[in-house]
Formats: C-alpha cells, structure tokens, sequence
C-alpha cells in the first residue's frame, strides 16, 4: 500500500501535465476534424468526414504523402544500420574513443535551424560541396533547387545529425553484450562479419526495433528542414505531409482540414508502427 501511494503520486502529476499538453489538445483537433473552422470567423461548420474525403482526392495531399514516404525510405534505413557500424567503431578501448563518441554525438547538440543555415550555405550554387565538385571535374550540383535532388539532400542532412543519436542507444546495447560470446567466436574461427551478424545483430533486435520506430516517427514528423531550407519547394518537391498541415493551418488558417491531414499521418504512423512490431516477432520467432 505504502510502494502504491507513493507510485500514484508521482503518476499523477505526469499523467496531469500529459493530458493537458497532449490528451486534450488531441481530443480537441480530433473534433476540429469534423468541422469547417476558421480562426477569425466566429462559427463552426460541421461537415463530418468531408475533410478526411477531401484529403484523398487533393493532389497536393497526395503529393505530401509521397514526399513523406519517400523522405521517410531515404532516412530509417540509414539511421537504423549505419549508426550500428558506427557504436561498434567507437565500442573499442583505445586512448581517446570518449572524444570521438562526443565528436559523433556532437551534431546532435546542434540546433536544427543552425544545422539548416550550415547545410544552405553548403548546398548553395557556389557553396563547399559544389567547390569540391569542381576540383573533380563534374559540374555544380542544384541541390535544395532540383526536384530530384531536394528530397534526398534533405535526408543527407537528416541523417548526418541524427547519427550520433542513435549511436547512444546502440552503444549501449553493445556494452550489455557478454564478451564471452565474442571470445568463444573468436575460438571457433569467426571473423568480423561473422561476429557481428551471428552476436552482435541478434542480441541488439530490441535496439534496432526501437530505433526504427523512433526514425520512422521523426521521418514523418519532420517539419524543421523544410520549413528552413525549402519552404517546400521547389514546386511542391520537398512539400510534406507536416508541412502542408502548418500551411493549411497558418497560413490558409483552414484548422479543420489540417486536423484531418494530422491524424491521417497519426494512423500512418500507427500502422507501420505495428508493421514493424510485427515483423520483428516474427523474426524473433
């Protein structure tokens, strides 16, 4: 009795500041779905799922939600298996391995909107990596100014920051490995592959499950780089799905309509939650 007063009392204040912040604004613009609102206008339509019908039908939409999901295939795979290689790297005992763990981690510390102001003024037209270009003989790249290339520069970008995050929780996983089993592969003749894929691998899946759902989630999500380093251009090309909802929200100031567009991405981002969950049970099966 004792143990569970004391656990409800610090719950509660969680779970309070939880529904104020989160719980409620949630209901509230899931009833905003439903309705045709403006900000300035007095009244509040009710049009039912005509919205959520809209959305399938807008092309702009449509457009948003294959950036997204394009955004999203050039990002997770990247941050979920290239940070592993990394953890492994800086998982060694040599003199020093601290400062470069901060050195990898240290992109993260950096502010999003700094990191975009950086990343313009070495994508620009006579920027850095144009320059070095130049020195090989290939021609200026339009990297934010291309509809080809503005999406996977933004994912560059994305997972260049993200790196080290994701590294933490790797190299966590990695220092709770027994040493024995790597001791004993060695024995047996494993090389380095053969280390990692039959220990390593296996023994991280709750990791690599974890940090594909936390990718996964910032990929959707991501609203920053856009807004900082391409407005959503060009011509729609880097136009997300979160995008589109803070333009439709406040700039066309249509809250019903971006309501509806949030909690279509909410269920997106719920089924391939699941999806992954999924998969890795049965892996692990």
């Amino acid at each position: 009795m004792y143990k569970a007063r004391h656990a409800w009392s610090f719950l509660i204040p969680a779970g309070l500041l939880l529904a104020v912040f989160s719980l409620i604004p949630a209901a509230a613009a899931l009833g905003l779905s439903f309705t045709k609102y403006n900000v300035f206008e007095q009244s509040v339509d009710w049009v039912g799922f005509d919205n959520f019908i809209k959305a399938f039908k807008d092309e702009d939409f449509l457009q948003a939600l294959k950036n997204t999901f394009y955004y999203w295939i050039l990002v997770t795979p990247a941050l979920v298996v290239l940070p592993v290689f990394l953890a492994i790297l800086v998982n060694q005992k040599l003199i020093g391995i601290k400062l470069f763990r901060l050195t990898y981690y240290f992109p993260v510390l950096v502010s999003v909107v700094i990191t975009a102001i950086l990343w313009n003024w070495l994508f620009s037209s006579d920027g850095i990596l144009n320059y070095l270009l130049s020195l090989v003989g290939i021609s200026a790249v339009d990297w934010l100014t291309s509809t080809k290339m503005v999406m996977p520069s933004l994912a560059l970008v994305t997972v260049w920051q993200g790196l080290g995050y994701y590294m933490l929780f790797y190299l966590a996983g990695l220092q709770s490995v027994p040493t024995d089993l790597y001791e004993a592969s060695e024995l047996d003749g494993a090389n380095f592959w053969q280390k990692h894929v039959h220990i390593t691998f296996p023994m991280l899946r709750p990791i690599i499950f974890f940090v594909a759902v936390v990718s996964t989630m910032s990929a959707f999500k991501e609203f920053t780089l856009m807004l900082t380093m391409t407005e959503g251009g060009p011509i729609g090309a880097s136009t997300t799905v979160v995008y589109m909802v803070f333009h439709k929200a406040f700039k066309q100031l249509d809250m019903g309509y971006a309501s509806a567009i949030s909690f279509l991405l909410f269920i997106i981002i719920m089924l391939l939650t699941l999806l992954n969950k999924t998969t890795l049970d049965k892996e692990s099966t």
